[in-house]
C-alpha cells in the first residue's frame, strides 16, 4: 500500500487530536487547539475532516483497529485453542488498559452524543465475535473442545465477547485492571471446563 502525503497529514491530525482528546476530552478540545498543536491553520484540518467529531471518530476507529491487531497477532501466535482464548482475553485487557483515558472520555462524553460510536462499537464487536468463533471451531476441529458447542456457535462467541466487554466496562469504572489480570487464569479455567470434552 502506497502512503500518500494526504495519508500522512491525516495521520498527523489524528495523532495530535488523540493527545488533546486524552488530556481535555472531546468537548473542551477545539479544531483551533488541534491545528495549533500541529503548527498549521484550521483550514488544513477542514480540508481532511468536516469537524472535530469526525476526527474523534477516526481516532476511536484507529484505536479499535490497534487493539484488534494486537489481539489477532497474539491469537495467531498461540498454538492451542485454549492458549488462543487466553491470548484473546489477556491481550484485549492489556491493550484496552493502555487506551484507558480515551475510553473513559468515550464512555463519559458519548452519553450525551452517541452518534456513530455505536456503529463503530458494533462493527468492532462483530470482528471479535468472528475471531472467537474461529477459535472455538479450531478447538473442536483440534479435539480440544467438545463437539456439543458446534450447535451453539451462533450464540456462544457473542456471549463470550459480551461478557468480556462487561468486565472491561466495570474495570474502567472502578480502575481495577491489575486485580483482574491476576484473576483471569481462574476465570479462564472455569470457561475452559465448560468447553472441553
Amino acid at each position: 500500500m502506497i502512503i500518500t502525503k494526504d495519508d500522512t497529514i491525516r495521520e498527523e491530525i489524528m495523532e495530535h487530536a488523540q493527545i488533546l482528546f486524552r488530556q481535555f476530552g472531546l468537548k473542551k478540545t477545539t479544531m483551533e487547539d488541534i491545528a495549533k498543536s500541529m503548527g498549521k491553520g484550521k483550514s488544513t484540518l477542514y480540508y481532511y475532516f468536516c469537524s472535530k467529531e469526525e476526527i474523534f471518530d477516526a481516532v476511536i476507529l484507529k484505536e479499535m483497529g490497534e487493539v484488534f491487531a494486537d489481539v489477532s497477532m497474539a491469537v495467531t501466535k498461540a498454538c492451542t485453542a485454549e492458549e488462543k482464548l487466553k491470548a484473546f482475553t489477556l491481550t484485549k485487557i492489556r491493550s484496552v488498559q493502555k487506551k484507558a483515558n480515551l475510553y473513559k472520555i468515550v464512555s463519559g462524553e458519548m452519553q450525551d452524543s452517541i452518534r456513530c460510536i455505536k456503529t463503530l462499537s458494533s462493527e468492532y464487536h462483530l470482528r471479535e465475535v468472528k475471531l472467537v468463533k474461529s477459535i472455538l471451531q479450531f478447538g473442536v476441529a483440534n479435539g480440544e473442545f467438545t463437539e456439543l458447542i458446534i450447535k451453539e456457535l451462533d450464540v456462544l462467541p457473542a456471549v463470550m465477547v459480551s461478557s468480556l466487554h462487561g468486565i472491561e466496562r466495570d474495570l474502567f469504572i472502578d480502575g481495577k485492571f491489575g486485580k483482574l489480570e491476576k484473576r483471569m487464569g481462574a476465570i479462564m479455567g472455569i470457561m475452559m471446563n465448560g468447553l472441553k470434552k
